[in-house]
């Protein structure tokens, strides 16, 4: 088999091996009902509007139910209006909370009958209220029409200059943009560990001796790195596709119209970046034999990536035009989570696009040729943790070692 083959066989491996097991099915499931979960609150519980006020209008008060009611859910509460015979009945209803309120008396002069306090926004409603009709009434006596006010009134505007309009479609480009650079950051985290994890987990247990028996270094650290960044992919269209649907359905946000670009270099950069930095975590794992020192050494690897988050955050995303920006997004580290906010935001020329991608795939067969040579000198090392000098196999004198200078 040629090596394309046996890259392929262990990524197949690798990938069905961990689709298949309960870790995956549990997160996954785990992960799809948080997100679900969160959406459902935030459509139903958080943003919903939970002040529904049952108020009765006695005799004359009537008059006003409409426009306190349109008033009130123009402040975002519902009223529901309940017109009483008697103001006896209607306190009785209040008493036994049946009622939240009763309105009574002539409209210029109204009354209102609460339990305890009265609602601050039906309050605001009913003194509006109130207040239109006394003036409609002053009007009236001095020979105005109440009609030609109300409608001067309603028309009388102010005009407002934006000198920076915000432009929503493109802040919702941007959003999306911050999303699949943190799809990029919490992917890189989770299975940049899971990389170092399965290296250590195959050297410890011997297992690597065995398959290197058969197959190169640089081919078993690549399919495991396709294998396992393919699990990644699919958690992550999963789970983007559930909450795509759940916002959809429960009409918490509309789903906008993607871009093709925004598409396209979503996935692009999902791929480059997961093979620059899993390719890290994997030379840094094989330097090791003990679960117990994963976190150690990809702590750099880890805090690289950190940065990269933490810039996007602070420079990146409040301004995607900005010379930082720009100078961020050329540096092979930061690429993968800084372009994609700038090309979601439709301020980068395609050429400055392509002179990133082809930095970072650079980068990506650098990081190649030396995770493959850590790899291959440190994999079948079991104890200690082997020295980086070691596992690149640089030799002593090279390293500044003086009892090696004069051998």
């Amino acid at each position: 088999m040629n090596s394309r083959s046996l890259v392929r066989v262990i990524a197949s491996r690798e990938f069905l091996a961990r689709v298949r097991s309960r870790v995956f099915v549990i997160t996954t499931a785990l992960t799809v009902i948080g997100i679900a979960g969160y959406i459902v609150l935030q459509a139903y519980v958080f943003n919903k509007s939970t002040a529904s006020l049952d108020v009765g209008f006695v005799g004359t008060a009537q008059s006003i139910a409409a426009p306190v009611r349109a008033e009130a859910a123009a402040l975002g509460e519902t009223i529901n209006v309940h017109p009483y015979a008697s103001v006896a009945a209607g306190k009785a209803d209040v008493q036994s909370k049946v009622l939240d309120a009763l309105v009574s008396g002539p409209p210029t002069a109204t009354t209102v009958t609460v339990n305890e306090t009265l609602d601050a926004t039906l309050r605001t409603a009913l003194n509006d209220s109130v207040r239109e009709t006394v003036l409609n009434d002053m009007l009236t006596q001095h020979g105005i029409d109440p009609a030609t006010v109300d409608n001067a009134i309603a028309s009388a505007s102010v005009h407002v200059v934006e000198l920076s309009p915000v432009d929503a479609a493109r802040l919702q480009q941007i959003v999306i943009g911050l999303l699949v650079a943190l799809t990029l950051y919490v992917t890189m985290v989770i299975y940049g560990q899971l990389v170092a994890a399965g290296v250590i987990e195959e050297k410890s247990n011997r297992i690597v001796e065995i398959l290197l028996a058969t197959v190169r270094p640089w081919q078993l650290m690549m399919g495991k790195i396709v294998g396992i960044g393919l699990v990644a992919l699919v958690q992550v269209l999963i789970t983007a596709a559930v909450a795509m649907v759940v916002a959809s359905v429960t009409k918490l946000v509309s789903i906008p119209t993607l871009g093709v670009d925004v598409v396209i270099s979503g996935v692009v950069w999902f791929v480059l970046g997961y093979l620059m930095y899993a390719l890290l975590f994997a030379g840094a794992g094989s330097m090791v034999s003990r679960q117990e020192d994963v976190g150690s050494v990809t702590m750099p690897v880890t805090l690289v990536l950190v940065a990269a988050w933490i810039l996007a955050l602070t420079i990146a995303l409040p301004d995607p035009e900005s010379a930082g920006t720009t100078v961020l997004s050329f540096i092979p580290f930061f690429s993968p989570v800084i372009m994609p906010i700038r090309i979601a935001a439709h301020v980068v020329p395609f050429w400055e696009v392509a002179i990133s991608v082809v930095l970072v795939a650079g980068t990506i067969f650098a990081f190649a040729v030396i995770a493959g040579r850590i790899y291959r000198n440190s994999v079948l090392r079991i104890g200690g943790r082997v020295k980086l000098g070691d596992a690149l196999g640089l030799p002593k004198t090279e390293r500044g070692d003086p009892t090696n200078a004069t051998m």
